[in-house]
């Protein structure tokens, strides 16, 4: 026997930095990134601030979506019945639901709105709580747990992938169309027009 056939495989997938676990600490890590520029330019008003807490808003967001169809299709499944604690995966599944409708109120929503902020900061407290749960009490559960996680990892990455290339491409500016006279320009024409054939009929009198 094999000293790694007694060990939980966890603990040796956590060496190669890409298994299940570490994937989604990395999203982790780069959404609360998100987080951290929000709260730089919070309460800014400008036209370009605006701008840029709205692109940060919307990555947070779309990051957040894909990270919880992969924990809720693929990882949760997986280790729900392996660490035994229903309770901690019942109140994720609850934070993942918060977490969504927020996601989809905000998206409806420009930077404008007086309640953009407010919603975001209310989503951003959720994560972080949701984040600070799964890292201290589930994934060093899942750790321990007899679960490859490094094949579950492939098949988390897979699927993030399919998301991707699924989601809706970014919105491009419309190519310019060809700009078409004035509405004074093309009164203009229809008087010299008129002008005209005035005096051509009184041409023809004479």
């Amino acid at each position: 026997m094999k000293f790694t056939d007694i060990v939980p495989k966890g603990i040796f997938a956590n060496s190669s930095g890409d298994d299940a676990v570490s994937l989604l600490t990395a999203d982790h890590d780069k959404v609360q990134e998100l987080f951290k520029q929000f709260d730089e330019i919070k309460d800014v008003t400008d036209a370009r601030g605006l701008q840029e807490k709205q692109r940060i808003v919307a990555a947070a967001c779309a990051a957040l979506t894909v990270h919880t169809q992969l924990e809720e299709e693929i990882f949760y499944p997986a280790v729900r019945g392996i660490i035994d604690d229903a309770d901690l995966m019942n109140e994720a599944q609850v934070e993942h639901d918060g977490a969504k409708a927020l996601i989809g109120q905000l998206g409806k929503m420009t930077a404008k709105n007086e309640m953009f902020n407010a919603k975001f900061t209310v989503l951003e407290e959720y994560v972080k709580h949701h984040i600070k749960e799964e890292q201290t009490e589930m994934f060093p559960k899942v750790r321990l747990a007899d679960l490859d996680l490094a094949q579950l990892g492939n098949r988390m990455r897979a699927r993030q992938q399919e998301l991707a290339e699924a989601a809706p491409p970014a919105k491009r500016r419309a190519p310019a169309k060809r700009q078409r006279a004035p509405s004074h320009r093309k009164a203009r024409a229809s008087t010299q027009r008129k002008s005209a054939t005035r005096r051509n009929g009184a041409s023809a009198k004479l």
